[in-house]
C-alpha cells in the first residue's frame, strides 16, 4: 500500500492531481495526498516574475538575476512566452 509522505494516510490515485490557482498539478513523485499537496502548494508556491501568475512546488522554473543580486523565478513554459520560447529555442 503507498501512503502520503507528509501526513501517511493511505493514496490510492497517482498521480496525484490537483488544481492550484489555475495552474494543473501531476505529481508523481513525491507520493502525496490531494490535501497535503494543497498545504504544499499554499506554502511553497511563488510568484512568477514575468507573467505574475503563481508557480507551484514541483515545477519547471528558471531562475534570473534581478536587481541587488536577487532571483527571480519565471514559469519554463511556451505559455509564458519569453523564457518560455528561450527554454524550448524558439
Amino acid at each position: 500500500m503507498t501512503v502520503c509522505q507528509e501526513c501517511k494516510i493511505p493514496v490510492t490515485t497517482i498521480p496525484t492531481v490537483l488544481e492550484y490557482q489555475g495552474e494543473e498539478i501531476y505529481l508523481f513523485d513525491p507520493i502525496v495526498c490531494q490535501p497535503c499537496l494543497h498545504k504544499l502548494c499554499e506554502r511553497y508556491s511563488t510568484q512568477c516574475a514575468n507573467c505574475g501568475g503563481i508557480i507551484p512546488p514541483f515545477s519547471q522554473v528558471g531562475v534570473l538575476k534581478g536587481n541587488n543580486g536577487q532571483k527571480q523565478f519565471v514559469h519554463m513554459t511556451t505559455s509564458c512566452t519569453t523564457v518560455g520560447s528561450a527554454f524550448y529555442g524558439y
